[in-house]
């Protein structure tokens, strides 16, 4: 299937078949899924037609996935509730700062109590701002 790109001016571009396409409607995610060879990722959901589907994808494509899902909850939520200042917020449980290979470079890692953690590197100088806003 070949897709073109389609942007629309001050949206996210968005790929748009150039052919038919069968529409699949999620309902719930089930479950996924890691190859063993750790290559390929699945998703597996419910959908509305009653049916299991199930989407697999390199995991090159994971990077992406988790760099765009906030902004798109964001947007939805932007979108339903009609309000640009809504956020999806978690409660962070654990907050770790550690070094890395690199002196001036920080790592802080935020977690939740159900497990969810991201990461992010900081500066020297960015992790005494944020000390700084601490207090």
């Amino acid at each position: 299937m070949n897709f073109t790109p389609n942007e629309t001016q001050g949206a996210a571009p968005r790929l748009t078949p150039s052919g038919p396409v069968e529409e699949i409607v999620g309902k719930e995610l089930i479950a996924y899924d890691i190859a063993s060879d750790g290559n390929w990722f699945s998703m597996s959901f419910s959908c509305v037609n009653g049916k299991q589907g199930s989407l697999r994808l390199p995991t090159e494509c994971l990077e992406g996935l988790i760099m765009t899902l906030p902004r798109m909850m964001t947007k939805a939520l932007s979108a339903r509730y009609g309000d640009d200042s809504l956020r999806l917020v978690y409660p962070a449980e654990t907050v770790r700062i550690e070094g890395s290979r690199d002196p001036n470079t920080f790592i802080l890692t935020l977690a939740t109590p159900d497990g969810f953690a991201v990461s992010f590197s900081l500066s020297g100088q960015q992790l005494d701002a944020l000390s700084a806003e601490a207090l």
